[in-house]
């Protein structure tokens, strides 16, 4: 699949896979930005996207920021509409007890283009019975 991209910043970098296998594309920072300890940032792609209709875009974080330096992405998995045509940037939280540095080129957070569909809700009067039934968290086991 082919996706038009349009450059809004001279720093920003096309999003890459980091393997042959990857199912998610990198997203490189234009800025150099700092996020101290409980500090909200956005990090900035530098680019908009041409999502073809019957497509979204899901943004996650790097497992290694995650896990490691302990920044997150606010509204994870962030999703882009096909039809939004502004840049795409990041909201990132430092939960961590030190202070982090995104630097110009830097990865920040991994995208997947991910297919959607639109449905149509039936109202009726009863569901199909199934084995679990009404069975809330945790009740096929732990």
């Amino acid at each position: 699949m082919e996706i038009k991209i349009y450059k809004l910043d001279e720093n920003a970098i096309v999003p890459t896979y980091g393997s042959d296998g990857a199912a998610c594309l990198d997203l490189y920072a234009v800025d150099t930005v700092i996020i101290r300890p409980g500090d909200v940032r956005y990090i900035r792609s530098g680019w908009a996207f041409s999502i073809p209709k019957g497509y979204e875009v899901q943004i996650y974080p790097r497992s290694g920021l995650a896990c490691k330096k302990q920044l997150i992405i606010l509204n994870s998995p962030c999703i882009i509409d096909s039809d939004y045509r502004g840049e795409i940037y990041t909201y990132m939280k430092n939960i961590s007890d030190e202070s982090f540095v995104f630097s110009q080129g830097d990865r920040y957070a991994q995208m997947a283009i991910r297919s959607s569909i639109h449905v149509e809700f039936n109202i009726v009067d009863d569901l199909d019975v199934t084995e679990r039934g009404i069975g809330g968290f945790g009740s096929t086991g732990v």
